[in-house]
């Protein structure tokens, strides 16, 4: 797999001439209650008007409603300045941008807005409110604002600043050729779809330490039209949500390509209901006809989530307009997840699936350390369903699957590279289960799924020198245990009670293949793997 980032070492330095336009020089005032919507665009424009330069931002707060960016603006707020958003709605008039997206179908509001503008940042050590948590926008949620919404604009930098709770998504980029969002502090949590960090159909772009909690998806790739979303860093960066922590999706009609998000921390948000986990720590799915190829995420370290990880290739299909055509399934290729450590809070398994007849291609896991509760039985018999056209969530196939690590169904090649997963009690159920899937190497894979009570110098399990199609089995003297064997698919071809030291068993009726040999006592809970060769 290789990334083309050539441009990681730009810094996007804005290059406007060094005037500067304070906004009390118009008529704002910062006392938190003067509405100074028209003094602060006054500056705006001025600046844009001579050219271009800063728009400050002094000490104090200043309420506002939209603003409008325009080309070569700095909008910066210094520290000890607030720029705080009303909670009148009426302050936020509806702005439809030229380009259909399936956004249409969200908010058309914003605090701050821009369309087809370039050299445009916001900067600065102070802060922005967006009054999200307000009940004018718990009252009315169809119309509650995004934070920042720009469309169409080239050489975008948002850099240094503190945000707080926007109505809705706190950032949209859409179209961005030539974006750096850089050391901010976000916290968004309001009434639903609180996202931080929204990339979309956007290229070149830089995410460089970034804090974000959220009560939705705090950084998100997607495609919501045909355009693409590719050529995209991520890097250093710590979220904290309830929902999917990183994520490609949901909305993929374009393609996303050529990403690469690595060194970041995922954690449990505090400060949404007490109840919830983050959902799934790296979500990653295309089901609305869009691609999703040249995806490297490594050196992720999760923590409170449910699910670690969920790699997803469906057939939603839902149109970014009305008016558009029906997509057909798209594709999911080159894929690597690389030194990834994650303790998940519930047993709902990490899964690599397509749908029947279309395979994600070419999906590597390598360096994969996964400790999880553990304590099922054994899922014999449990189908899981196909759900094409489901959301792509990782609970989508219920809260059980036949697999106590890994579920992978209709994928074509496969490599797992030091892949480990670690129940906190027992598990039944095999490590992996594979369903439809073509050119698997699972040579990596760490099956000690079994740690509690293991009693390892009374239990072995050896071929037989002289009868090569006889496995040996011996435990400690005087405890019965029970025995199984099953393969990854989780089909089980021995289940017995077994009281003897010594006992053997004739594999000769098993298939060539990698097997798991369970063995459940009161101080043994174990399991090794055992490879079945040709006769």
């Amino acid at each position: 797999m290789r990334f083309f980032f050539s441009f990681f070492l730009l810094l996007l330095l804005l290059h406007c001439n060094a005037q500067v336009f304070d906004i009390t020089t118009y008529g704002a005032v910062g006392n938190g209650t003067t509405l100074n919507t028209t003094a602060i665009q006054a500056a705006i424009d001025a600046c844009h008007a001579a050219g271009g330069g800063t728009v400050e931002v002094p000490s104090g707060n200043f309420l506002t409603g939209t603003l409008i960016l325009k080309s070569n603006v700095n909008f910066h707020i210094s520290q000890g300045g607030t720029i705080t958003g009303s909670t009148n709605i009426n302050h936020y008039p509806v702005l439809n941008p030229q380009k259909r997206t399936y956004t249409d179908n969200y908010p058309q509001r914003s605090v701050f807005y821009a369309e087809g503008q370039h050299n445009i940042a916001v900067t600065g050590e102070g802060t922005f409110h967006g009054n999200g948590q307000s009940v004018a926008f718990l009252l009315d949620q169809a119309n509650r604002p995004y934070g920042f919404r720009f469309f169409s604009c080239s050489n975008v930098r948002y850099e240094g600043l503190t945000l707080r709770h926007s109505g809705f998504w706190m950032m949209h980029n859409f179209d961005i050729d030539t974006l750096v969002i850089k050391n901010l502090n976000i916290v968004n949590h309001g009434f639903g779809n609180n996202d931080g960090v929204n990339i979309d159909c956007s290229r070149k772009v830089l995410v460089d330490s970034i804090f974000a909690d959220c009560n939705d998806d705090p950084m998100v790739i997607k495609t919501s039209s045909l355009l693409s979303s590719e050529d995209i860093e991520i890097k250093n960066c710590t979220v904290a949500t309830y929902s999917r922590a990183l994520k490609i999706g949901t909305e993929t009609n374009g393609a996303v390509k050529n990403v690469h998000l690595h060194d970041c921390v995922v954690q449990l948000s505090t400060l949404g209901p007490l109840n919830n986990k983050a959902s799934c720590g790296i979500n990653l799915s295309i089901v609305d006809g869009g691609s999703m190829e040249n995806v490297l995420v490594e050196n992720v370290t999760m923590t409170g989530i449910n699910t670690p990880f969920f790699i997803r290739l469906g057939n939603r299909a839902r149109k970014y307009t009305d008016t558009a055509a029906t997509q057909g399934v798209g594709y999911v290729r080159n894929i690597e997840l690389k030194s990834i450590t994650a303790t998940a809070s519930n047993n709902i398994t990490s899964s690599v699936t397509g749908i029947p007849n279309y395979y994600a291609k070419n999906i590597a896991l390598k360096n994969i350390d996964v400790t999880f509760p553990g304590g099922y039985p054994v899922s014999n018999g449990l189908t899981v369903p196909e759900k094409e056209n489901g959301k792509p969530d990782a609970d989508m196939f219920g809260d059980t699957l036949p697999a106590a690590g890994l579920y992978i169904r209709h994928v074509d090649s496969v490599r797992l590279e030091n892949v480990c997963f670690h129940p906190q009690q027992y598990d039944q159920r095999p490590t992996l289960y594979f369903d439809d899937v073509l050119n698997a190497d699972t040579t990596g894979v760490c099956l000690e799924t079994s740690m509690l009570n293991h009693t390892a110098e009374k239990f072995k399990i050896y071929p037989n020198p002289l009868l090569h199609q006889t496995l040996q089995f011996e435990k400690e003297e005087g405890e019965t245990v029970k025995v199984i064997i099953n393969n990854f698919s989780g089909k089980v071809f021995l289940e017995t009670i077994v009281s003897e030291t010594h006992t053997a068993f004739d594999v000769t009726h098993l298939p060539k293949g990698i097997y798991l040999f369970t063995v459940t006592g009161k101080r043994i809970t174990t399991s090794k793997k055992f490879v079945k060769l040709g006769d």
